[in-house]
């Protein structure tokens, strides 16, 4: 299955992956210059799939107010549409992609970042975070 997860209202067929990859880069459209995106990036030849892997070029300039102040050099968004939510599977998924592209790239994983996308709050993902896991969870900005 692809990455672009299909959701059927009616009659109608939404397709949310387009709609957040064009979101994501219209909000970090300032600073378009010292990032790359590759939607929909391809870990394997097989269904593996990065949502959004975006790179930060190396610069000096920091990126203040939103997701991006928070990137590394190798950053993996994952985005769960609006009738979704994020769940713990979900974050052990993506830190296992962060792991496999950090392996089969050679790219050290202290160099990547993982964020995952929703509407909803996370409420039990951020409590096995924070009880199990022993992770400080605390907000950065307005909504991150």
């Amino acid at each position: 299955m692809s990455g672009r997860r299909k959701v059927s209202r009616g009659s109608a067929l939404i397709l949310w992956h387009p709609a957040f990859c064009e979101a994501i880069s219209m909000d970090l459209e300032p600073w378009k210059d010292v990032l790359e995106f590759k939607f929909e990036y391809e870990l394997t030849t097989g269904p593996l799939k990065i949502d959004v892997l975006v790179i930060r070029k190396l610069t000096a300039d920091p990126i203040k107010g939103n997701i991006a102040t928070l990137f590394r050099e190798y950053n993996i968004l994952e985005y769960k549409s609006p009738e979704d939510y994020i769940s713990v599977d979900n974050f052990y998924k993506v830190y296992g992609y962060a792991c496999f592209y950090a392996s089969l790239s050679s790219k050290n994983i202290d160099s990547l970042t993982i964020s995952l996308v929703g509407s909803r709050y996370p409420k039990e993902l951020l409590r096995h975070l924070e009880k199990t896991r022993g992770y400080r969870v605390e907000e950065a900005y307005s909504g991150i």
